[in-house]
């Protein structure tokens, strides 16, 4: 495996970093478990001896057959994760399939051309066109491009995450991301931004910028809010606006826009319109620097109680990130649920960080037009965290670069996506999970053994899985938490408090939906699911997506086993009391027997494409499995 502190170059690491998405996501979407073979076996036997031996080195020999190429592609598997999250060496071969033997190096390319051909031959369903190879090995090539330059800004040491207190612990989080999704072929790949704008906005790259203004006569304005809307803008961004605006337009509603966006709407004909006729007025920059979080387009000022979810109008992974009228309204119909029921949520430590309303704009009886303005000006207003967790992040200095020794956690509970935790940085041998859980045994002067890591893992689910469970059973109401949806706050490296963000993604049920808030919503709401949609939207994201992989790197990083860990998951369902209620026995019982668990299947989502309504393949159910080895010990440890 790959030693991300030997000093090796930024493109040896994406390069690593892909491969392994790109194999763990075909073996994933394959069901195939790490295909090991034995040595003495064809083709393998015949290696000269010193390429075997290296091979062996870095782990179990593997081979995968490659029937497009008529080859076996050969590595070694330096971890195996009974979940998929499996880590590999850093050579592979190809040998063919009929003697006499050939065996070829491969470098990078020659690995994911094997994989990506392979794949759209056998996950996509029918005979696939070159063009849709192409466009992914493009797409690849850009996320290669966007991560080697962000580990490449990584290269000198910088501050220990645990080391920054409120704003800049929380920013440090959000900006933390060099590798993305650890299930995405092309997690970091960008279309749309030059070169300049990636060092611009980038949050992997420290992006800050002001954003840029337009107000609009109050008759193209389409907006929905939860309740009035209080202070949407900090004060010297609507002071600088008043003083803009000659006298007869300071009634204009103000709208937020990327600056990379602003200039892409100001080229659209139906802007430039607007502008002439003075329904839309440019204000240009106003106000201080926001912080790009790690989705790109949603910026955040520590100083203000609102976030922005902005469209851009780029290609980031497999979706323009614009902001439909559809999604404006999902956000703000699940955002008024939430709302009502908010209150009557049983955990003290769990918030979800509601989206107050959205604002567009729209021209009434031009529905081609006003889809145009309404997503690419559509902004969502998000809560922003600082009110609900009692840490101020208003005063804190943004301070990311200098280097300096890790500290403990100790009084640390300013919140930080969980997504950051996952991934060990360049210059650490550990994750931040596991620096919080090493903080966490320090606390309380004991080892980070496998007592204390339980402990700690019954701690966070019950701040996050089980208040997640609760919402669904009780409520209806599925919420998309996966990694980069979530953020955890942390006290003296243990749980303290877990908040839920991006209400875009929220599925209710609409057969449960009538009996707990039936006067919430329109009948047609685009919030409303299917209930078995929503159970299964349920179980990716908040146990394959997240409880899956925060598993995996604990596991990984302790030297433990995941399916030991796994066992507190099904403790902590088995003791949360809803598998004693008759009308959630089906849901627990599904979580805890079903065979298998829906995961997402980006290839052959891509291939069928069908990226807006992804496809769905079955993995091996951990809980099941423990379930069945302790029903046999005779208990549920």
């Amino acid at each position: 495996m790959m030693d991300m502190q030997e000093g090796r170059n930024a493109r040896f690491i994406a390069e690593s970093e892909h491969i392994g998405r790109l194999l763990n996501c075909y073996l994933r979407e394959r069901g195939i478990p790490v295909p090991e073979v034995r040595a003495e076996d064809d083709p393998y036997a015949a290696m000269p001896p010193a390429i075997l031996r290296q091979l062996v080195a870095e782990g179990r020999l593997m081979g995968i057959e490659i029937s497009t190429a008529g080859v076996v592609l050969i590595g070694a598997a330096a971890y195996i994760s009974p979940f998929g999250h499996h880590k590999y060496g850093q050579r592979f071969w190809s040998a063919s399939l009929q003697k006499p033997f050939v065996y070829e190096p491969l470098d990078f390319e020659g690995v994911v051309r094997l994989i990506v051909n392979e794949a759209a031959a056998v996950l996509s369903g029918q005979e696939q066109s070159s063009g849709r190879i192409a466009s992914l090995l493009e797409q690849i090539e850009s996320s290669m491009r966007g991560m080697t330059a962000y580990a490449e800004s990584r290269r000198e040491p910088r501050r220990s995450l645990w080391s920054l207190q409120g704003a800049a612990h929380t920013r440090a989080a959000e900006q933390s991301l060099l590798f993305g999704h650890p299930f995405h072929p092309s997690p970091k790949s960008l279309s749309g931004f030059a070169d300049a704008d990636v060092g611009r906005y980038a949050p992997e790259l420290g992006a800050s910028f002001p954003l840029h203004y337009f107000a609009a006569a109050p008759g193209l304005v389409r907006e929905e809010w939860l309740e009035a809307p209080g202070l949407l803008f900090p004060a010297e961004v609507t002071d600088e606006a008043m003083r803009l605006l000659p006298m007869e337009q300071r009634h204009y509603r103000l709208l937020p826009s990327h600056p990379w966006q602003a200039q892409y709407l100001k080229l659209q004909p139906v802007v430039q319109e607007l502008l002439q006729q003075g329904l839309l007025v440019d204000l240009g920059e106003l106000g201080e620097e926001l912080t790009a979080t790690s989705s790109i387009r949603t910026v955040w000022d520590f100083r203000h109680p609102m976030i922005y979810k902005l469209p851009l109008h780029v290609r980031v992974t497999n979706f323009i990130r614009v902001n439909p009228l559809e999604q404006l309204k999902r956000s703000v119909d699940a955002g008024r649920v939430l709302a009502a029921v908010a209150s009557s949520i049983p955990y003290s430590g769990f918030h979800i960080m509601l989206e107050k309303g959205y604002r567009t704009l729209s021209l009434p009886g031009d529905k081609e037009r006003s889809a145009m303005l309404e997503e690419n000006f559509g902004v969502i207003f998000r809560q922003s965290p600082i009110a609900q967790s009692g840490s101020d992040l208003r005063q804190q200095p943004h301070q990311t670069q200098q280097p300096q020794q890790p500290q403990q956690t100790g009084d640390q509970e300013a919140p930080a996506v969980v997504a950051s935790l996952l991934e060990r940085q360049l210059s650490s041998a550990h994750s931040p999970l596991w620096e919080a859980i090493q903080a966490a045994a320090s606390a309380r002067g004991t080892a980070a053994d496998q007592a204390l890591v339980e402990q700690w893992l019954e701690r966070y689910l019950s701040l996050s899985l089980i208040p997640l469970l609760w919402l669904f059973l009780e409520r209806g109401i599925s919420m998309e938490a996966h990694v980069q949806n979530s953020l955890v706050a942390l006290k003296e490296g243990w749980p303290a408090q877990f908040f839920v963000r991006d209400l875009e993604g929220v599925s209710i049920s609409r057969s449960r939906a009538l009996e707990w808030h039936p006067a919430l919503l329109v009948v047609d709401s685009p919030a409303y699911y299917s209930d078995s949609e929503a159970w299964k939207r349920f179980k990716y994201y908040v146990l394959v997506n997240h409880i899956g992989h925060l598993i995996h790197t604990i596991a990984f990083d302790g030297g433990l086993d995941e399916a030991a860990l796994w066992q507190i998951v099904g403790k902590s369902l088995s003791a949360s009391g809803f598998i004693e209620q008759e009308q959630h026995q089906f849901y627990l019982s599904d979580l805890l027997n079903s065979p298998t668990l829906p995961a997402k299947a980006s290839l052959a989502s891509y291939f069928r494409q069908l990226s807006e309504k992804p496809l769905y393949v079955d993995i091996p159910n951990p809980l099941a499995a423990v379930c069945v080895q302790t029903a046999q010990g005779g208990r549920m440890r």
